[in-house]
């Protein structure tokens, strides 16, 4: 939130270039084409900026005097508090709060069509392990310990290996072969009938369990006044369909989800992912738009503002959404129709200057922040000119900044996400990584003083959660598991769950443990089952030397 706007100050920052699709049809690119206008050989007279009103090449005319000298500020009574619902309300355990998003219908899901795939493929002579509730958790916990220790692209067999530099919890939990076939055999759909499902969508293969968790952010918690719309890149490079290039994101390559943050406390309130255009589906227009629109839908009506960069602002937009009482900040791309041309970059404007246009209730604002550089806003919420008299930066580029997003750099830190060809996996790993940040979040605001002088809190919460998640398996297998091998007995005991011998009968006095004895006349060996217990001395017998099968010879006497 802390970035600068000088960041965002050339036209090409996020051009279709640095964030569109690689398929052929450039389908993710938005069809502004028509719009534009062309920047090339602009001349303006120095008295260019001196005016009351500005005239852009679409007609539209900007007054230089504001309508009304004041911000659009809603009372609290039209805003909704923020906070926990009465779904989250219950919340007791860290677990708790993680499966509020990755809930037990999610999971169970998973679990089905899991088990489903591995019938399938397992061969006829091995047997069936069907992959279990506990089990499921307990690799959740796995990847998100992984992720904590920065090591989710680490080789399996070195996070397994024998080593006092490795954490024995992974060889605790579960084996490695274990580890590795649930990542094979985990799926989200029926993969017998995905073919049919894919003619008219092209999220198919993970497409219910989506509509599941993204419910599951709508209803655990409210936003604040402010929200905006972030992206997020889950690097993948395998086989996909709408796979995105963007060279300023950390992975460059992969699947784009596009997600409504709140500012105050980074909650992610909705997701959305880019999956281009849908099969027999027209070439898409005004693609910024349209995501923008139905990421906010859920907060229709509530009066909030959305801060959003140059991809997704236009003029038209902005008046789409006050008709759903939403106020709009954003950066603005210079070749809208709708720009003046003195609000252009100039070299001849001075560094750190500002030009304010004002139409209805729009305001578009010019900062030169160097020489030859101009950045563009536009405000539904600001209504004058206001200037910072410290910075000299207008008024609407100090709240910009400071109601931008960050979720993307946040799931990047510590993410789950490992090394696969298969998309929907991708997808799941990114589930993991929100629910993770939304876990912290609502756990916090149920218990305000939770580890609140500590700055390191989202490790804190990732280290318990994680050992929840693994704690059933750990105390199943140190109990009921047989015939560990020394390693693993040794890594439980270290993660506090050393094994639980069963201990054998004691024998009675009259009884002995072996089952074959000598006779205690002619010293040979006798079965105990055709031999006699002496009643009186208690001395096994062979039947020769043994008195109606109840006293030795030498206690008949």
């Amino acid at each position: 939130m802390d970035s600068l706007i000088e960041d965002e100050s050339d036209s090409d920052y996020f051009d279709d270039q640095n964030s569109g699709s690689e398929m052929q049809d450039g389908e993710s690119q938005t069809s502004d084409d028509d719009d534009e206008i062309s920047l090339e050989n602009l001349k303006l007279n120095d008295d260019s900026t001196r005016k009351s009103s500005y005239s852009s090449s679409s007609g539209m005319t900007w007054s230089s005097i504001p309508h009304r000298p004041t911000k659009t500020n809603y009372s609290n009574d039209t805003v909704e508090k923020a906070g926990l619902t009465e779904i989250a309300q219950d919340i007791s355990s860290i677990e708790d709060a993680f499966i509020c998003f990755m809930s037990e219908k999610i999971l169970q899901k998973i679990l089905i069509y899991s088990n489903l795939e591995y019938t399938q493929n397992i061969a006829p002579n091995e047997k069936i392990e069907e992959i279990t509730m506990m089990e499921l958790k307990a690799f959740i916990g796995l990847l998100l310990l992984a992720g904590l220790l920065g090591k989710s692209k680490t080789d399996l067999k070195c996070l397994w290996r024998r080593s006092p530099l490795e954490s024995p919890i992974f060889k605790a939990t579960m084996s490695r072969s274990r580890f590795q076939n649930i990542i094979s055999y985990l799926r989200s759909d029926d993969k017998t009938t995905r073919e049919e499902r894919k003619r008219t969508d092209k999220f198919a293969a993970i497409r219910e369990i989506w509509s599941y968790f993204q419910d599951n952010l709508q209803t655990c918690y409210t936003p604040g006044s402010d929200v905006t719309i972030d992206e997020q890149l889950l690097g993948f490079r395998g086989k996909y369909p709408f796979r995105q290039f963007m060279p300023k994101k950390p992975g460059k390559y992969g699947l784009k989800l596009w997600l409504c943050v709140d500012v105050d406390s980074h909650y992610v309130f909705n997701a959305s992912p880019y999956i281009g255009r849908q099969p027999n589906e027209q070439r898409q227009t005004q693609i910024g738009a349209k995501v923008v629109l139905e990421l906010l839908k859920p907060l229709y009506g509530s009066s909030r503002n959305v801060t959003i960069d140059n991809f997704f602002t236009s003029i038209p937009s902005a008046k789409e959404l006050q008709t759903k009482n939403l106020t709009l900040v954003g950066t603005l791309r210079k070749n809208k129709p709708q720009i003046p041309i003195e609000f252009q970059s100039n070299k001849n404007r001075e560094v750190g200057s500002s030009l304010f246009g004002f139409q209805d209730d729009l305001t578009l604002v010019s900062f030169v922040p160097k020489q030859n550089k101009a950045v563009l806003l536009l405000s539904s919420k600001h209504h004058d000119s206001q200037v910072d008299n410290k910075t000299g930066k207008p008024i609407v580029i100090l709240d910009y900044n400071k109601t931008k997003g960050t979720v993307d750099q946040m799931c990047h830190k510590y993410t789950v996400k490992r090394g696969t060809r298969r998309w929907p996996l991708c997808i799941f790993y990114g589930m993991i990584d929100i629910a993770a940040i939304n876990a912290l979040i609502v756990w916090k605001a149920k218990n305000p003083q939770w580890n609140q002088n500590k700055k390191y809190q989202r490790r804190l919460f990732l280290e318990e959660l994680r050992l929840a998640l693994v704690s059933y398996l750990l105390d199943f297998r140190s109990k009921n598991s047989k015939f560990l091998n020394t390693d693993i007995q040794n890594a439980l005991a270290i993660v506090g769950y050393p094994v639980t011998k069963n201990k054998l009968s004691e024998p009675n006095e009259n009884s002995t443990q072996s089952k074959r004895k000598r006779c205690s006349i002619c010293e040979r060996s006798v079965d105990k089952k055709i031999s006699t217990q002496c009643c009186n001395c208690s001395a096994f017998v062979c039947n020769e030397h043994s008195v109606k099968r109840i006293f030795c010879i030498t206690c008949s006497k």
